[in-house]
């Protein structure tokens, strides 16, 4: 389970049964000012969970699984996106991640959330 804290007080709370073992490599996909989604590898696994950004109406630290996806990362320790348009191929954006072998692997944004 990650929590996320500030000082002592409860900021999100998300990933309790989503996880093999570790959870680690956070990554942020901005859409809007608090909207997007939240990308966390399960290194055991060799899958990202993608979460919702906002959380839910009832509880905005309360971040839902939307779906698990199985990459090329071999237990992946670290990632990074980018939502923003980059060129003609990463039109929505980038994922970046990489393998304990440090190789990197690159994906595109609407192909991930196919």
């Amino acid at each position: 389970m990650l929590i996320l804290q500030k000082e002592m007080k409860k900021l999100a709370v998300f990933g309790k049964t989503d996880f093999k073992q570790d959870n680690e490599g956070i990554s942020i996909y901005k859409v809007i000012d608090s909207t997007g989604y939240i990308i966390v590898s399960d290194q055991q696994t060799n899958r990202f969970n993608i979460y919702s950004r906002e959380g839910t109406g009832k509880d905005p630290h309360d971040h839902v699984l939307i779906k698990s996806l199985h990459l090329s990362t071999m237990e992946s320790d670290g990632s990074e996106v980018v939502s923003l348009p980059l060129n003609s191929t990463f039109k929505k954006g980038l994922f970046i991640a990489m393998s304990t072998d440090k190789s990197f692997h690159y994906y595109r944004w609407e192909d991930m959330m196919k």
